[in-house]
């Protein structure tokens, strides 16, 4: 019986802490996880805007199609193409057949290609969980995030908090210091490989 409650208290509080042997006696000792930064949508600083090319971009979190955490500070000192992207949007369901290649081709000289869905198959409608995962799987993509985003979490009209999305898709080409140096709204794909090479070479 002593056997089974110390095994059923082990258990429930590994779902909830890091447990760890603090001394040959046996006792244990409760540590607590570090918190998990929470998906926020952009978050606007005063050294950021999403305006003009040169400007630094703000930081954002969004879940991605595995249900973890991505953020976009994480991968400073990578090209970064951003693709904004909606499931009811016929141009966007044809380019995003092209996010995984060019993850492939591009991942060694350390280019992150991701896909922000901003409303799932209605139009004005966030995505789910399940739209993003469908996203995902339908594009066959494997390693180029599909990020869980919305309206509410990355728009605004004069892009000092959020970003400038009029069309879909569009696309946005961050440097390696985070900062913008092009876009352009509908998919090319030759121009997406020239412009990328273009922010490798800046």
């Amino acid at each position: 019986m002593k056997t089974l409650i110390f095994v059923l208290g082990f258990v429930i509080a590994c779902s909830k802490e890091t447990v760890e042997k603090a001394s040959e006696t046996g006792t244990i000792k409760y540590i607590e996880e570090e918190e998990e930064v929470e998906p926020a949508g952009v978050i606007p600083a005063d050294d950021c805007q999403q305006v003009n090319r040169g400007d630094k971009a703000c930081n954002f979190t969004l879940f991605d199609q595995n249900g973890e955490v991505w953020e976009l500070y994480d991968h400073q000192g990578n090209v970064i193409l951003l693709d904004f992207s909606t499931m009811w949007c016929p141009p966007c369901q044809a380019a995003g057949h092209y996010m995984q290649p060019l993850q492939d081709d591009y991942a060694s000289q350390n280019v992150q290609v991701v896909t922000v869905l901003i409303d799932g198959p209605s139009y004005g409608v966030a995505p789910t969980e399940k739209d993003v995962d469908d996203w995902a799987t339908q594009h066959n993509v494997t390693t180029a995030p599909v990020l869980q985003g919305s309206r509410e979490l990355m728009y605004d009209s004069i892009g000092l908090e959020g970003y400038l999305i009029g069309s879909y898709p569009t696309y946005i080409y961050i440097d390696r210091n985070m900062k913008f140096y092009n876009a352009h709204v509908g998919y090319n794909d030759e121009y997406a490989r020239q412009t990328i090479e273009e922010g490798l070479n800046l």
